[in-house]
């Protein structure tokens, strides 16, 4: 007889308030009603941190941003399980699919659901294989009940297979800027704990810890020399960047008459906003007035940082790592020191504020 196991919340110590099955136990109980099985194994490995494979495939809201052969309705969200209506796309149509995922261990998911005459019951493990690299495998247990649907064994595989390469192109990019950013001194507020589902949904929260403001290992963080941008050497709809690809670095962007600066990485889980900038500036947004960008991998909407109305009056403006001298000629931008100050839940894509009488 199969025993349900607790699912222990690595939050509070807590169990968690339902009782799951892992993939070994539904095929088990699934064999017994007549099910045949068959099993797949695909496995990826990259430098990220375990818990970014965790965040990953525990992050609901970059489904509608992130990935294209797949979209679908929220129907249940809490921290250690969600349920959807996925719409996949395979040749010539969508498919829906009733999923249900839950947390089965720390590092562990399970989900399941019917494939037309076939079950699919999956499970996702994560393990750490070295200093900021780990090894994701999912394993898929396909079923059926009867041998003719079998038959159909092959292009269910191959379908699967297809599947998962896709879904790896879109999803390993994510893993490994977090991954370089942890290389880099950064780390993330849910570290060391089993990302919640329902919390993943607040796409307005800082969840980055940059290098000087990590608690564990609080690191310099290099400041570049001070820029001024002249306005004249902009060119409509085409950014420039300055400084570092990080909290430090910033975009800055003309649109007719006014002059945009941008943060270079959003604060919320990590995305580097680069091409969300440069998008901003394509003609058909340019000519729009739109002056917000949006976060490729949640959606989220990023005003600038500080926007400059030519022709430019002398005004002066900071933020808690920035300093901006607007003139009638350009904008001067300098870095400040942030090391010892109080910002760890500092928010750098905020607006900058007027300094004295600006």
């Amino acid at each position: 007889m199969l025993v349900m196991e607790k699912v222990e919340s690595t939050r509070s110590g807590a169990a968690a308030p339902f009782e799951a099955r892992n993939q070994d136990e539904i095929v088990s109980m699934l064999r017994a009603e007549g099910v045949t099985f068959r099993f797949i194994e695909c496995v990826s490995e990259g430098d990220y941190a375990p818990e970014d494979a965790a965040w990953n495939y525990m992050d609901i809201p970059h489904l509608t941003y992130v990935h294209k052969q797949v979209d679908g309705c929220l129907t249940l969200a809490g921290d250690a399980v969600c349920a959807s209506v996925f719409f996949q796309k395979v040749p010539f149509f969508r498919l829906p699919l009733s999923v249900l995922i839950y947390q089965t261990a720390p590092n562990a998911i399970t989900y399941y659901t019917s494939y037309s005459f076939f079950l699919l019951v999956i499970q996702t493990t994560w393990e750490s294989i070295g200093d900021i690299r780990t090894r994701v495998t999912t394993r898929y247990a396909i079923g059926w009940t009867h041998w003719l649907v079998g038959l159909g064994y092959p292009l269910i595989k191959w379908l699967i297979k297809r599947n998962y390469r896709i879904l790896m192109q879109e999803d390993l990019p994510m893993r490994a800027q977090r991954g370089a950013l942890r290389k880099r001194g950064y780390d993330f507020k849910m570290n060391g704990q089993v990302p919640s589902f329902i919390d993943s949904r607040k796409i307005m929260q800082q969840n980055v810890l940059t290098p000087e403001h990590n608690v564990v290992a609080p690191a310099t963080v290099p400041l570049w020399e001070p820029r001024t941008v002249r306005y004249d050497d902009l060119h409509d709809g085409e950014p420039v960047f300055i400084g570092t690809d990080d909290h430090m670095g910033l975009s800055i962007l003309k649109q007719g008459a006014t002059v945009h600066v941008y943060p270079r990485l959003c604060s919320h889980e990590g995305a580097n906003l680069d091409a969300a900038v440069k998008a901003c500036g394509s003609p058909s947004v340019s000519t729009s007035g739109s002056c917000t960008i949006q976060c490729p991998w949640h959606g989220r909407k990023l005003r600038p940082i500080l926007t400059v109305a030519l022709p430019a009056v002398a005004s002066t403006y900071e933020t808690d790592w920035h300093s901006y001298e607007a003139a009638a000629g350009g904008l001067t931008v300098r870095c400040k020191n942030t090391a010892g100050e109080q910002l760890r839940n500092a928010d750098w894509c905020h607006t900058a504020r007027p300094v004295g009488g600006a």
